[in-house]
């Protein structure tokens, strides 16, 4: 059967004790599995002495299937975690942490080996560009849960709409992903900059309009734009386009812009599961509905819109 590897990493600021006894504890994985996270009302059953060899939990979801996982093996470093799929199709895999002190913080590494049934081979490769990403966002969410107490990061399915079309001034760009904290808000500078000088107002919420996303590269073809109420004359870097019209799948996300991921994970699930058909290009987008500058970053509302067939 065709073998696959996933590897992932972070440093966490609390020490390898404490780091270790959390995620020892199933009944802490509630706060940031990443696949929890997009079912909350899943349920989740905690078996054995947790923090010890042998606990685990079994978690039964609409959206997230069936499974269990249990404990083989603890140390000061490792943890052995047992995985059992049983829906959507049944398979075993191992997953392990590995943590190494880093003064007073952690590298927490995490790992999967698994397998997939012969007749799925052809899905290796995205499996393993898929989960990798859920192990990012696992991760990501664990290192905040430790450090700060808490994830800000909430998820609602709104489902499908019909939307207007909408003209826009906006700045095209090529970027990494990691590269959009930085580059989002300047574009946005630079267009409100452009607009009052203008004597235009906008017409709504700025937005990144994502055309494709690889995730592979990580590299994004988008536009980051916000409404106006009639087409203008710009020059470069600016464009004036519009939004397309017609039916989309929307998500809204409530919470740090740093998990955002989540909010593209879920939208992305829910279309999976409930059999929506997407368009391949544009993408979509994020509606960035709350004002970063007047809002708690754990109330900020961003929408994530897909464009539907």
């Amino acid at each position: 059967m065709p073998a696959y590897h996933v590897e992932r990493t972070i440093l966490i600021e609390k020490p390898i004790t404490e780091v270790n006894r959390y995620i020892a504890n199933f009944g802490n994985w509630q706060h940031w599995s990443p696949w929890l996270i997009m079912e909350p009302s899943a349920t989740v059953t905690l078996h054995g002495n947790q923090n010890d060899v042998g606990a685990g939990y079994h978690w039964v979801g609409k959206l997230i299937g069936e499974g269990k996982m249990t404990l083989q093996r603890l140390t000061e470093t490792d943890l052995d975690i047992a995985l059992e799929f049983i829906k959507p199709f049944k398979s075993h895999a191992m997953a392990n942490f590995r943590l190494q002190a880093d003064g007073d913080s952690t590298r927490v590494t995490w790992l999967l080996d698994a397998s997939l049934p012969w007749f799925m081979f052809f899905l290796k490769n995205m499996l393993q560009t898929s989960l990798g990403m859920d192990y990012d966002r696992g991760l990501a969410m664990l290192k905040s849960v430790l450090e700060t107490g808490d994830v800000p990061s909430q998820l609602e399915l709104i489902g499908k709409e019909n939307q207007a079309g909408r003209y826009y001034v906006g700045i095209a760009r090529q970027a990494k992903t990691a590269e959009l904290p930085t580059i989002i808000p300047q574009d946005f500078q630079t267009i409100a900059d452009w607009l009052n000088s203008n004597n235009i107002e906008s017409a709504g919420p700025p937005f990144t309009l994502y055309y494709d996303m690889d995730i592979h590269t990580t590299v994004n073809t988008l536009h980051n734009g916000i409404p106006v109420d009639s087409p203008v004359d710009v020059a470069a870097p600016l464009v004036c386009e519009q939004l397309p019209a017609g039916p989309v799948y929307k998500i809204r996300h409530t919470g740090d812009y740093k998990f955002m991921a989540n909010a593209w994970a879920y939208a992305m699930f829910c279309a999976r599961n409930y059999k929506v058909k997407l368009k391949k290009k544009p993408a979509g987008y994020e509606n960035y509905v709350s004002d970063p500058t007047t809002t708690d970053a754990k109330d900020l509302v961003t929408e994530v819109v897909l464009f539907t067939k």
